[in-house]
Parts: C-alpha cells; sequence; structure tokens
C-alpha cells in the first residue's frame, strides 16, 4: 500500500473505480460500495447525513430551492425540494472508506442470508477460540494505533492510561457528531480481553468505572443524561478486542442493538458479580449463547457444522430416553414396585 497516497480528499475518490454494490438500505440512506482506490480493494460507505431537529424549521423556511409538489390532496401534500447550501449548511453525506479492504470486510459488509446459531462453551472453545487465534496481530494494529495515541488522538474524550484498567472513550465512526439522537460512542479498554466471554469477576471495578465515566463524558461533553444512554456489548463482536457501545436511547434502526447481538452492560456485570469467586469459571464463560450469523462470516460454517452434529446427539439421547420410558411401561406392575 502506498502510505502517502490520501484516501479521503477530492482528487483521490475521483479516481475511485466501483465494482459492485455489496449493501444498501432505504431505511437507513445507506449504501456500501466495493471498488479500487490506488489499485487496491476499498469498501465506500455512503450514507445521508441525518436532519438537525433543531434546525429543521428553518430549513422549511428559507433553507430550500426548487421545490416540486407531487401530490396536493387536501389536507395532505407531498414534495420533492432541494437543499439551498451555504458556507454554514451541514454536509449532505457521510463517506466512510476501508481501504485497503480484506475479504473479511467485504464479507461483513455484503448482504447475505443469516442464520441463528446456539453456541455452547464447548463449541466456543473447539471453534471460536481457534477462529480468533488465527488473526495476525496486524489485523487489530488500527485499535492499537488508537490505543497509543498514534491515530485519531484528536477525537479521544477520555482516557486512562493504566495498563490492565485502563480504556478510552471516542466517538464511534457511525455517528455524523451532530444529531444527539443518534448519538454512538465507543469505549475500548487497555486490558487485552477479546471479548465477554474472557471478562472475569475481577473485571467488575474496570466495566463499573467505563459505566460511571461514559455518563460523566456524556453529559459533560454533549448534555447526554444517563437514562438517555444504552450501553451494550455486541457478541460475536466485529473485532476481538473488548469495547463497549454507547448509544442514545433514540437512535432508531441501527442492527447492532438487535436480541441476540447487543448484550447490556449492565445484564453483564449482574452476571459476572452472581458467578462463584475466581478461579471458578463465570456464568459467561458457562452459557450457551445464541445469535444470528451471516453465512458468510469466517465462523458460521465450522459453527453450523457443530450445531448440527450438537443436535443429532440431542436427538439420540431423546430416542434413548424414550425408549428407556416405553420399556418401564412395558414392565408389570408388581415389578416396578418390587422392594429391593
Amino acid at each position: 500500500m502506498d502510505e502517502q497516497a490520501k484516501p479521503v480528499d477530492l482528487e483521490s475518490l475521483a479516481t475511485f473505480q466501483q465494482d459492485r454494490v455489496l449493501m444498501s438500505s432505504p431505511t437507513t440512506g445507506s449504501t456500501y460500495v466495493l471498488g479500487k482506490l490506488h489499485g487496491e480493494q476499498a469498501i465506500v460507505h455512503v450514507q445521508k447525513t441525518a436532519l438537525d431537529a433543531e434546525t429543521a424549521g428553518h430549513l422549511v423556511k428559507t433553507g430550500l430551492e426548487d421545490v416540486q409538489v407531487d401530490l396536493d390532496n387536501r389536507p395532505y401534500f407531498s414534495a420533492h425540494a432541494r437543499i439551498r447550501h451555504t458556507p454554514t449548511s451541514p454536509p449532505d453525506v457521510i463517506l466512510k472508506l476501508i481501504w485497503p479492504a480484506t475479504d473479511t470486510h467485504i464479507r461483513k459488509y455484503s448482504a447475505q442470508v443469516r442464520e441463528m446459531i446456539r453456541e455452547t462453551p464447548e463449541l466456543y472453545e473447539k471453534v471460536v477460540v481457534p477462529y480468533i487465534e488465527s488473526f495476525p496481530k496486524e489485523r487489530l494494529e488500527w485499535v492499537y494505533n488508537i490505543m497509543d495515541g498514534k491515530k485519531e488522538a484528536d477525537r479521544v474524550l477520555f482516557k486512562d492510561d493504566h495498563k490492565e484498567d485502563g480504556f478510552l472513550i471516542l466517538p464511534d465512526l457511525k455517528w455524523d457528531g451532530t444529531t444527539m439522537s443518534a448519538l454512538y460512542l465507543t469505549v475500548l479498554v487497555n486490558s487485552p480481553i477479546r471479548s465477554k466471554r474472557d471478562l472475569k469477576k475481577s473485571h467488575i471495578p474496570l466495566l463499573k468505572r467505563i459505566r460511571a465515566q461514559v455518563f460523566r463524558t456524556a453529559q459533560k461533553k454533549y448534555g447526554v443524561p444517563p437514562q438517555s444512554l444504552r450501553l451494550f456489548v455486541h457478541y460475536q463482536p466485529s473485532y476481538y478486542h473488548f469495547h463497549v457501545h454507547v448509544v442514545h436511547i433514540q437512535h432508531e434502526g441501527l442492527a447492532g442493538m438487535t436480541v441476540g447481538q447487543a448484550h447490556m452492560l449492565d445484564d453483564i456485570i449482574s452476571l459476572l458479580e452472581l458467578s462463584s469467586p475466581e478461579p471458578a469459571p463465570t456464568i459467561l464463560s458457562q452459557m450457551t449463547f445464541t445469535y444470528a450469523l451471516g453465512v458468510e462470516h469466517g465462523l458460521y460454517e465450522a459453527l453450523a457444522a457443530g450445531q448440527a452434529e450438537n443436535l443429532q446427539h440431542t436427538e439420540e439421547d431423546g430416542r434413548m430416553e424414550k425408549r428407556s420410558a416405553d420399556a418401564y411401561d412395558e414392565t408389570p406392575l408388581g415389578q416396578k414396585h418390587a422392594r429391593t
């Protein structure tokens, strides 16, 4: 990769060669496009910016031009219009770029069928752990760059450099930085925790400090009170360095908040508090987690095969129990209650 090449400026983007659309959502106004930039695979995410509720009335009054009415049926009217641009106008779209994009990125952002997976602790050890360990350290280099202050330092809202119990808070790239009802922050921890499966009782103070600091930061920086925030963790996560998602409660249409994928931080803390003292395994490490997984995900084939095998064993055990019950029912009544 040409380290000197600038991926996000008008001159560079003009060289983007589109290959195909990976995924598009009319609900969020979001489209992922695969192509090439500077000779390497790139994914461009184009999304319409949200309308700021505070300025909507002003926009209607003075900020529109070329209004074209397409429905006139009193009391209902509908029209298309263009926004009149001024030096202070907000941007029309948000651009996000993954460059160079790997095959894993392409699979992740491609429209795909999803199926429900039941991940037992045994499947986690047999399938998920080797999958995580197969990734080179460079895969998380972008995370380490943030943690070390080499990248995005100007975006960090809070940072505690303690090696084990430290963490930082910064705006998530999915937020436009202005629409409070769509506020989205991310918390990255310093400790080498991969996912919630790795959490122990000794991590409870860290998780509680994260919760308290997020509340303080959101209130002080953006005026958003604690009761307006959702704090949750993904499983499976999109990358295996433990992080917490912080989203405004009014945020709508976020796929990452679906049942099975999003796990509330408060619930995780409670389960750790209910777990036996170390070194006993935690409840989280012993649970079976059920979640939707895309068929293009690197874990899908192995987990689906393991799930099918477990289901087969369960059905066989059920048939054996039924045969035992049937044999018992056929036993003469006197023998069933015979004393030994």
